[in-house]
């Protein structure tokens, strides 16, 4: 019995600053963010974290790993669950 494929999607809605090469908003599903939240949970995330912190050179910043971590110091109380879950994002245990 072959095993049957399905596609599956994810909408994307971008205002991007085309003269300047800049995503300025961003609109998106919850599995989308997800998906981006789930890269803090790697160990680039704490690599990331540790790098600037301690980098004696300008501020170090990995291209949108930087501003996923931003975003997240950012984010409105009541965003996330619980106060946990951005210790989760922000600093995870390897």
């Amino acid at each position: 019995m072959a095993a049957v494929e399905t596609e599956k999607s994810i909408s994307l809605k971008l205002m991007v600053l085309k003269e300047q090469s800049k995503v300025v908003f961003a609109e998106a599903r919850k599995d989308f963010v997800d998906v981006l939240f789930s890269f803090l949970t790697l160990p680039l995330g704490t690599i990331l974290r540790l790098v600037r912190k301690e980098s004696k050179l300008q501020p170090l910043e990995v291209a949108s790993l930087s501003l996923i971590c931003q975003s997240v110091e950012n984010l409105p109380k009541g965003c996330l669950r619980t106060d946990t879950c951005e210790e989760m994002l922000l600093r995870p245990r390897n």
